[in-house]
């Protein structure tokens, strides 16, 4: 199946160059809409590049730290250096060109709806998927354990929870219990991890702009660390439940310097109600709206 979903993500970046661009270039393109950026630390809202401020170097960047063997770290050894990865460009969307997107017809309906209604889940605790899990403001922090053969993603800001990637060369189980995350199982083809990922509820949104998903999707990351500050994402969607056919995008993740892990209630002074509940005169109450 990786070889399938491989050849696919190759298939779509040659028929749509213009699905991996910058993130920058399709907050163009999008309509405005309501969400902000609320709880972005001081000296994290800054663009892309090196431009000095908290946990940002000046100057070239360094090379890519390296295991003794000579395989590329995701991010450094512990006693060396701490820090997290933050999306680059200040926060960003995943979607490309608008226009590019294979949608089917309800899934660019539901696309739409969200674009006017944002009641994510991400904003009442719930984990997400995907590319989403790298577009919260305190970003993340990537733990690989070479005993164990695997690779952790710990969320930070959102539902403060953690994502595993199974590198011992398993497969995906023959039944899954979809979930937030799914079942991802990873390989290294030199210095980019490639990561599968099956087995997903319907109950998040993959990135922050609302792309609808079923439980058919499939997931292709490829994380290439390009050098001591930058992560180049690549994600391929397979979901034939709601799009024609596979399709691609990416962007950058920036290393911030110095950063730990920190305790992170998700509803304490919560500022975005109006993504929980919406921000109208009156309110659905149909379904529930926290958790």
């Amino acid at each position: 199946m990786r070889h399938t979903l491989a050849l696919g993500a190759a298939a779509a970046l040659f028929l749509s160059p213009l699905l991996v661009e910058s993130l920058l270039g399709q907050q163009q393109e999008q309509p405005q809409r309501p969400g902000v950026q609320v709880g972005v630390p001081e000296g994290r809202q800054g663009g892309a590049g090196r431009q000095g401020g908290r946990g940002r170097q000046t100057g070239p960047a360094q090379p890519a730290p390296r295991r003794a063997d000579g395989r590329v770290l995701l991010g450094f050894p512990a006693i060396e250096k701490k820090g997290v990865w933050l999306p680059g460009g200040g926060g960003g969307q995943t979607t490309g060109n608008r226009a590019e997107i294979p949608f089917q017809p309800w899934a660019e309906a539901v696309y739409a709806d969200r674009g006017e209604n944002q009641l994510e889940p991400h904003t009442r605790c719930k984990p997400s998927g995907g590319a989403r899990q790298f577009l919260t403001p305190y970003g993340v922090e990537i733990v690989e354990m070479p005993e164990l053969q695997r690779i952790y993603i710990f969320d930070i800001g959102g539902p403060h929870t953690y994502r595993t990637i199974y590198t011992d060369g398993r497969a995906h189980p023959a039944d899954f219990t979809p979930t937030f995350y799914g079942h991802s199982i990873g390989w290294w083809e030199g210095d980019t991890l490639n990561v599968e990922t099956a087995g997903f509820n319907e109950g998040f949104w993959i990135d922050r702009q609302g792309l609808p998903t079923t439980e058919k999707l499939r997931t292709l990351e490829k994380f290439t660390r390009m050098d001591a500050e930058t992560i180049k994402y690549e994600l391929t969607i397979d979901d034939p439940g709601a799009y024609t056919r596979p399709w691609t995008t990416g962007f950058n993740l920036r290393w911030e310097d110095g950063t730990e892990l920190f305790e992170y209630v998700c509803q304490q002074a919560n500022y975005a109600h109006n993504l929980m509940v919406g921000q109208f005169e009156s309110v659905d109450r149909t379904t529930v709206t926290v958790p």
